[in-house]
C-alpha cells in the first residue's frame, strides 16, 4: 500500500475523465460496427414516417459516432491533460530533490487558498528562506492537512533549481521527523 501525503492530489479526476471517454469512444464505434438495414431506423418528420434508405443510416450513423465521438475526445482531451500535468509535475519535483540545492526554510503560516473542494477550502504551507541578504518565500501545493504539528524545528525542506529560484518543490513529506538539509 502506498504511504499517505499530506498533498493533495487531483489524479483521479484526470484518470475519471479519461475513462468516461473512453466509454463514450467505445459505445459511438460499437454503433459503427452494427451492421444495420433501411428497415431497422425510422425516421420521422412532423409524426410522419420517412422512406428510410441507405444513405439515411449511414447519416444516422455519422450523427451518432459525432453525438458520442465528440463528448468523448473532449473528455479524453481534458483527462489526459489533468493526468499528463500531474505526471509532469511528479516527473519534475523528482528531477528537483536529485539534481536541485536544498535549503531548510522557517513555515511563516499554514493558510488558507481560493480553491474548494467538497465545501471545504484547500490550505497550503507558506514558508521562508533568507539567503544572501534576500528572503524568499515558498508555497506548497495544496494540502490534506495541517503538517505543522509533525515538521521537527517548525523546518522544511525547499529543493530549488540553482539556475532560476522560481522552479521550487517545497518537501513536507521529506522533512517529517527527518533531518534538515545538509548546506
Amino acid at each position: 500500500m502506498r504511504k499517505k501525503s499530506f498533498l493533495q492530489s487531483f489524479a483521479w479526476v484526470g484518470i475519471m475523465l479519461l475513462l468516461m471517454g473512453c466509454f463514450f469512444l467505445m459505445f459511438a464505434i460499437i454503433i459503427q460496427i452494427i451492421p444495420m438495414n433501411p428497415g431497422d431506423v425510422t425516421v420521422r418528420y412532423n409524426g410522419e414516417p420517412m422512406p428510410s434508405t441507405e444513405a439515411s443510416v449511414s447519416f444516422f450513423k455519422l450523427i451518432f459516432l459525432f453525438g458520442f465521438g465528440t463528448p468523448a475526445l473532449i473528455l479524453m482531451s481534458i483527462g489526459g491533460i489533468l493526468f499528463g500535468r500531474t505526471l509532469g509535475r511528479k516527473k519534475r519535483n523528482r528531477k528537483l530533490i536529485e539534481d536541485g540545492a536544498c535549503v531548510n526554510a522557517d513555515v511563516i503560516e499554514y493558510a488558507h487558498s481560493a480553491i474548494r473542494v467538497n465545501g471545504r477550502a484547500m490550505n497550503y504551507l507558506r514558508c521562508a528562506y533568507t539567503m544572501e541578504g534576500k528572503t524568499y518565500v515558498f508555497k506548497s501545493g495544496l494540502l490534506r492537512m495541517n503538517p505543522a504539528p509533525y515538521l521537527s524545528q517548525n523546518k522544511v525542506k525547499v529543493y530549488y533549481d540553482r539556475a532560476n529560484m522560481k522552479r521550487y518543490f517545497v518537501d513536507i513529506d521529506g522533512s517529517l521527523n527527518t533531518e534538515i538539509c545538509e548546506l
